[in-house]
């Protein structure tokens, strides 16, 4: 009976649970959608840096913090060609052509993201999906552009290009002003899996402890639900001023413009993850369960310990 009863004797175990402070850093692709009709996607580029709590519970990963998110869009224009009824100085009347060529616009966002993830660590691969709330804080956006512009009259069999005095001129550049751009609280679905990568480890007492400093990459997504345009009465895409000087021309950035005033715009954004998480200290002594030991059907020396 005696021996019956040693051969079964166990070793409750505690759960697996560990704490960990983590910084992280993203650098990928980003794209801006709308729903102008005929209008791409603006293309470009966006950062991230922040810090999260996450606490590990078995396989089981729950993660809670804030990043500074820096993005940047692109949008390119088709050629413009517009035509403007004009006298000149002998009162005849011509057509100024004004040819928009090489147009585009920049739209920078800078935002403060919340990330609530739950995911799973299994060996040394993981994922983690989640909402992330995200607040903006500073907007910025302008337009540049080449422009050409010519008369065309009827009794002329050519036109008049190159005369800077009538205002015809070839390839000039012109651009707006840095103007305010307000963006819509957002709220994306973010997704990544990654792997453990790296092995530092660090001495304490009589054994090695390996896992107390994390280090992870991985390929993320970030898709945006909402729409981030604010609504609002644009100007024109292109418009012109009459003054004492002769004609000034100018341009709109397109979330600045009028065709955009109804439309809808939603963020995604690709790319790499690095993370370093810094495990918090543990309170009190207690077996751990280790699920990569309990896989290689690791026995612990002087016990025959099991799970309950």
């Amino acid at each position: 009976m005696l021996l019956s009863i040693s051969a079964g004797a166990y070793t409750k175990l505690a759960p697996d649970s560990r704490s960990f402070i983590s910084l992280h850093g993203d650098l990928g692709y980003s794209a801006l959608l709308n729903s102008i009709e005929g209008q791409q996607a603006s293309n470009g580029v966006d950062a991230r840096i922040g810090i999260d709590f996450r606490m590990q519970y078995n396989r089981f990963i729950f993660s809670v913090g804030a990043e500074g998110m820096y993005a940047l869009y692109t949008n390119h224009m088709n050629k413009l060609d517009v035509s403007i009824p004009m006298k000149d100085t002998e009162s005849d009347i011509f057509n100024m052509h004004v040819l928009l060529n090489k147009s585009r616009d920049n739209a920078h966002m800078v935002n403060l993201n919340v990330p609530l993830l739950v995911g799973m660590e299994w060996r040394r691969v993981y994922f983690m999906v989640g909402p992330k709330i995200s607040l903006n804080l500073y907007g910025k956006t302008s337009s540049s552009a080449e422009i050409t512009t010519y008369g065309e009259y009827e009794r002329y069999y050519s036109d008049f290009y190159d005369m800077p005095n009538h205002q015809f001129y070839s390839g000039r550049k012109m651009s707006s002003l840095q103007m305010n751009l307000d963006w819509n609280l957002n709220v994306m679905v973010h997704a990544e899996v990654g792997a453990r990568v790296g092995h530092i480890s660090k001495y304490t007492g009589f054994r090695h402890n390996p896992d107390r400093i994390r280090m992870y990459v991985a390929l993320f997504m970030d898709c945006g639900v909402l729409d981030v345009h604010q609504k609002g009465k644009g100007e024109p895409m292109f418009g012109y001023r009459e003054t004492s000087d002769g004609v000034q021309f100018y341009i709109q950035p397109l979330m600045k413009s009028d065709i955009a005033d109804q439309s809808a715009f939603r963020n995604l954004s690709v790319g790499v993850k690095f993370t370093v998480a810094f495990e918090l200290p543990k309170k009190g002594k207690s077996y751990y369960y280790d699920y990569n030991k309990v896989d290689r059907g690791y026995i612990k020396r002087g016990g025959n310990q099991s799970i309950q």
